[in-house]
């Protein structure tokens, strides 16, 4: 890792980063003030308990899981859906702007023109990706805690703590495969669209083969078949091994990242 330009990089996405952190945070406690006036009124339980489990998986609620508390009610808002697209958006955008953009513009030629490996570059990069990735795991995490804390919400911490590791690991891997696509074609538009298409193509698999009972197969050739809220928060299954698989897996597209760049013909 290069100290120098990590610290450059981490400087200038801050705004980025305080900014996505603020609107999370806003939006979840606004979140955590309802839920006490939703969870004391009969007739809302009533008519979420009778939401058909197409609809349930459209908002990323399993089929077969509660609907009536607090973790239901933050996944189907928030988690499942809304943050995810957030924090995807956030990793293929950030991702094409730490490598293909800097090499469209020009930048990248500056910068390797300085005693620095173009792997050391890279990792650096990457980890410039990963911390704010953790920062933001980190504030939607924290955000919740305090928030179910003021309201008086009963909440596991240990499993939100889980699930914020599991988040950090899954995000990663999206922003893992999307600077491999950025260093394999070191150009903005291509690298975007393919990072963009691939969790939209993942995202479409999830959706769709939750609609029908024909289509349910199609769900496991999806990405976010590794990122279920509502399970991981109310202790329905472990995501030990979802973590260690994506862990494995964003150093592997890192290493062959490194490799795509090492290979690839810059005009530097």
């Amino acid at each position: 890792m290069n100290r120098a330009l990590f610290r450059a990089m981490m400087k200038h996405n801050r705004k980025k980063i305080g900014k996505l952190a603020a609107g999370i945070i806003l939006y979840e406690t606004l979140l955590t003030w309802v839920y006490p006036l939703v969870s004391e009124n009969s007739a809302v339980a009533q008519i979420t308990e009778s939401i058909p489990s197409a609809v349930k998986t459209v908002f990323g609620v399993a089929e077969e899981a509660r609907a009536d508390t607090f973790e239901a009610f933050i996944s189907a808002q928030f988690l499942a859906r809304i943050w995810a697209m957030l924090m995807a958006l956030y990793n293929v955008e950030t991702a094409n702007d730490l490598l293909a953009k800097l090499a469209d513009d020009g930048s990248l030629a500056l910068l390797l023109s300085t005693p620095v490996p173009r792997g050391e570059y890279l990792s650096t990069q990457a980890l410039v990706l990963f911390s704010g990735n953790a920062l933001l795991v980190l504030g939607t995490i924290l955000g919740l805690y305090c928030g179910a804390r003021w309201f008086g919400i009963t909440i596991n911490s240990w499993s939100y703590f889980r699930f914020g590791i599991l988040g950090l690991v899954f995000y990663s891997f999206i922003g893992a495969y999307s600077l491999f696509f950025s260093a394999l074609t070191a150009h903005e538009d291509s690298a975007f669209t393919l990072a963009a298409g691939v969790t939209l193509a993942f995202y479409a698999l999830d959706v769709a083969g939750g609609l029908s009972d024909k289509l349910s197969w199609i769900r496991k050739l999806s990405l976010f078949q590794c990122y279920q809220p509502q399970e991981v928060l109310e202790g329905a299954s472990g995501p030990a091994k979802k973590t260690f698989g994506l862990i494995a897996g964003s150093f592997i597209l890192l290493w062959l990242g490194i490799y795509a760049f090492n290979k690839k013909d810059l005009a530097i």
